[in-house]
């Protein structure tokens, strides 16, 4: 294998992106077509995909943020970029099925929908940047950095288990950490991962069955909250590993991955909307027509607001030169 230079390129980022929006499809979507499988262990283990969907998006933004702040130390840029790439996406799309909805008539309600409240990823990122923007602003020593990171990131999960959340809320905060680790101790890791390159993957795969089939076991088995909330940070963590062990190998996949990673904040967000109006139309009983049809509108939509969005956010210097080179 070729040796790596970095764990995460920008394709790979967008790859890993592409297959955890897939991920999270297929976990939403099991409510919908899970009652035509009969076997309730495979439902249970589809469903909590999105959990591991979610991961991979943590771990990329981590890696992202760190490799940004190795060049330049967070400031108003930072911001700036948080909020076109992700914030004023939300609130558009958030704003727009709020008030097709008949939402956002009460002070409450504006508060749930500025902070995210309603899309726990979105919350949890809106948490992370501002801890990795102090952090990485006034943290000067590496090491430093990564314990205060950790510990924050520590603080604000236990937060959430205390106050007795789903533990979908905090099980995959780890990976946002665990991103920021492998940019800032990148050059270390890198000699360590190309060792046994192959027979680490096989190791972290046989981990990663095992956690699976504790967790779909653990479906079945009451356990305590902490058992079940320490168990589902170690499955994450495996999973987190071993994506960011495999990246190396996503280019060999089809375009189909980029493409979806580079619209997977307008799908996340925009997907179930879309999925329920369609369902509700009931113009077909047949549900993978409907299933279909929902996916396939779901893309297009989120294609059309995120070229939308970019062509917004350009400059107008890159638009003119866009005209110019069309021209």
């Amino acid at each position: 294998m070729k040796e790596r230079t970095c764990f995460l390129t920008r394709r790979q980022s967008a790859s890993l992106r592409g297959v955890a929006i897939l991920m999270v499809l297929a976990s939403h979507y099991i409510h919908w077509y899970g009652d035509l499988i009969p076997n309730e262990g495979f439902c249970y283990g589809v469903s909590r995909l999105g959990i591991y969907g979610v991961d991979l998006f943590f771990l990329v933004s981590g890696y992202g943020l760190a490799k940004s702040a190795a060049r330049k130390r967070p400031g108003l840029s930072y911001w700036k970029n948080r909020l076109k790439n992700m914030y004023v996406p939300y609130l558009v799309l958030a704003g727009i099925i709020e008030l097709s909805s008949g939402g956002l008539l009460t002070a409450r309600s504006w508060y749930i929908y500025l902070t995210g409240y309603d899309y726990w990823y979105i919350r949890s990122a809106l948490v992370f940047y501002l801890l990795f923007f102090v952090v990485f602003r006034y943290g000067k020593n590496r090491d430093l950095r990564a314990v205060w990171l950790g510990l924050g990131v520590l603080v604000y999960s236990g937060w959430l288990f205390w106050q007795g959340r789903a533990d979908f809320w905090y099980l995959s905060n780890a990976a946002f950490v665990l991103g920021v680790w492998a940019q800032l101790y990148e050059k270390q890791l890198l000699r360590a991962a190309q060792k046994g390159y192959a027979l680490q993957l096989a190791v972290l795969s046989v981990l990663l069955f095992l956690a699976a089939k504790s967790g779909v076991d653990g479906r079945f088995v009451l356990r305590e909250p902490a058992a079940g909330a320490v168990r589902g940070t170690l499955a994450s963590v495996i999973w987190t590993v071993f994506c960011l062990q495999a990246a190396a190998l996503l280019p060999v996949f089809l375009g189909i991955l980029d493409f979806l990673g580079e619209i997977s904040l307008e799908l996340y967000l925009s997907h179930l909307f879309l999925f329920y109006r369609e369902q509700d139309a009931a113009w077909t009983d047949n549900r993978v027509v409907q299933g279909g049809i929902a996916f396939l509108l779901s893309v297009l939509v989120s294609w059309l607001f995120n070229r939308a969005f970019r062509f917004a956010f350009r400059a107008p210097e890159e638009r003119t030169t866009e005209k110019e080179r069309k021209k």
